[in-house]
């Protein structure tokens, strides 16, 4: 953020930016995550977790069931095909959320 009272520049922003796209410890590096908004609320995908956030009926969550409809979520919800990944680029992204996944449901049992 930049709260002072001056235009600001891309390169206030590069160093932050940088680190948040590419340090391990970024969130951003560590969670595989994608964001849509729409007139009633927004999707939230991260992981193999996808959440509906919608104005009129609520919340809802559900866990993605395998590889296949990962990217069909992908597509449909997101409006990204992934038409430009490689077979081998898809499964290395499946095998990373997937790994994720499986870290974050044993932190949450303890």
């Amino acid at each position: 953020m930049n709260f002072r009272d001056a235009p600001a520049a891309t390169a206030d922003f590069e160093a932050m930016h940088t680190w948040l796209s590419t340090a391990e410890d970024s969130v951003f590096v560590r969670t595989f995550a994608l964001f849509r908004r729409d007139a009633e609320g927004a999707d939230v995908l991260r992981g193999r977790i996808l959440t509906r956030l919608d104005s009129a009926k609520g919340t809802s969550e559900r866990e993605l069931a395998d590889e296949d409809e990962l990217f069909e979520v992908i597509g449909s919800v997101f409006g990204r095909g992934l038409d430009d990944l490689t077979a081998a680029d898809r499964a290395a992204l499946w095998a990373r959320v997937q790994q994720a996944h499986e870290a974050w449901l044993a932190a949450r049992q303890g």
